[in-house]
């Protein structure tokens, strides 16, 4: 048995695990120096895990996990290379780890399913974009969040500078020949236009070129909100010819290669915080007006069987609220039991994990920004 370090979410090992289902979560500290730290907490938990364990495996069973739980302690190169938190799910006989740039605080939970809520809130406001880094001659794609940007891999025979787009096709200075008195052959030249149009529709055409590259090779494949980040002087150009439905308002001004990389990342997380608020602000004003129709809904029993019936469009649950229990699926209702139980969970946190088997959007919200204060609130979908 070995572990593997992930980044997909939801990982489908989460959604079809059988039990026991094993859930970590600590925080972790970048620093070398601080490796004891990290192996000392996580030590702990896996006592924990292999307490909990112990109520209803035998060793022989639970012997390959506990053994790599205690190599764990010792993998400099699992915390050699420690962000800010690590999530950790386990069965017997496999495992998944996410290194995350947020905090943990740290728990241990052994049940019939994986505690995914602290990691459904991580990853919820994080929003994938293509990123277009434009210049007056040249551009560039990258595709990422506000923890992490790639620059996009284009082929060779992709032109990205205008030079290699309107090669000899530049425009040229149109002059009219008239005559003026004081030449000695009879007339003179009188330039119209001149360099700086001359300039303004090539950098037009190189434009209109960019745009419809980007649609029809990124956006259109990738489906991916697009930011786009040039000097303030080119963003209502752009955007005045561009025909790319997913360009977004939101923008950042300046060229991509003046930004250092944390400042990059900052920018693209004003977007991405702005765009999540709007988000929940929307579908909360939705719950709300809902309400009198009978589309939406905050009793607990009432969401249970909607979700088990796949009637809920989106489900709301309140952050830090925990009721002890687990779903009977067979009968539609909540069996009450203590967290003590290997075999129990947080409710809230099983309906979670139904919520991403039957397509359901899910929201955790702090208490204050949750729709209703009963901790669970949804919008039906019929």
């Amino acid at each position: 048995m070995n572990y593997k370090i992930v980044k997909d979410f939801p990982n489908q090992m989460l959604l079809e695990s059988n039990a026991p289902c094993v859930s970590i979560y600590m925080p972790t500290y970048r620093l070398f120096n601080d490796n004891k730290k990290n192996a000392l907490v996580f030590k702990n938990l896996a006592k924990n895990v292999k307490l909990s364990l112990e109520q209803k495996y035998s060793d022989r069973d639970i012997k390959p996990l506990v053994s790599l739980l205690k190599e764990m302690e010792e993998d400099t190169e699992l915390w050699n290379h420690a962000l800010d938190g690590l999530v950790i799910f386990s069965t017997l006989d496999s495992m998944i780890i996410y290194r995350i740039e947020q905090e943990f605080q740290p728990i241990s939970i052994v049940s019939d399913s994986f505690h995914i809520k602290p990691l459904v809130e991580h990853y919820q406001a994080i929003e994938t974009f293509s990123i277009l880094a434009l210049e007056a001659e040249s551009f560039a794609l990258y595709v990422g969040n506000h923890y992490e940007i790639k620059e996009m891999e284009l082929s060779d025979e992709v032109e990205t500078t205008l030079k290699e787009v309107l090669g000899n096709q530049h425009t040229e200075d149109y002059q009219t020949h008239g005559v003026y008195g004081g030449a000695s052959d009879g007339s003179t030249f009188h330039g119209h236009g001149g360099r700086s149009d001359e300039v303004e529709l090539d950098r037009v055409k190189y434009f209109k070129h960019v745009d419809r590259f980007v649609l029809e090779q990124i956006s259109k494949q990738l489906k991916l909100p697009l930011i786009l980040v040039t000097r303030k002087e080119h963003h209502a150009e752009f955007r005045k010819l561009s025909n790319n439905p997913f360009l977004l308002e939101e923008r950042i001004e300046g060229s991509f290669n003046d930004f250092k990389e944390n400042e990059i990342h900052n920018e693209v997380k004003i977007i991405n915080d702005q765009r999540f608020a709007v988000l929940i602000a929307e579908a909360i004003e939705r719950y709300h007006n809902l309400r009198n129709k009978d589309l939406s809904s905050d009793q607990l029993i009432i969401v249970l069987k909607a979700l088990l019936a796949s009637r809920i469009d989106t489900l709301f649950i309140e952050q830090n609220k925990i009721i002890a229990g687990k779903i009977d699926i067979e009968n539609q209702q909540i069996v009450e039991s203590g967290l003590d139980d290997p075999e129990t969970d947080d409710l809230l946190d099983d309906m979670v994990q139904h919520a991403y088997l039957t397509g359901t959007k899910v929201y955790i919200l702090e208490k204050d920004k949750m729709p209703t204060d009963s901790g669970v609130a949804a919008i039906f979908r019929y």
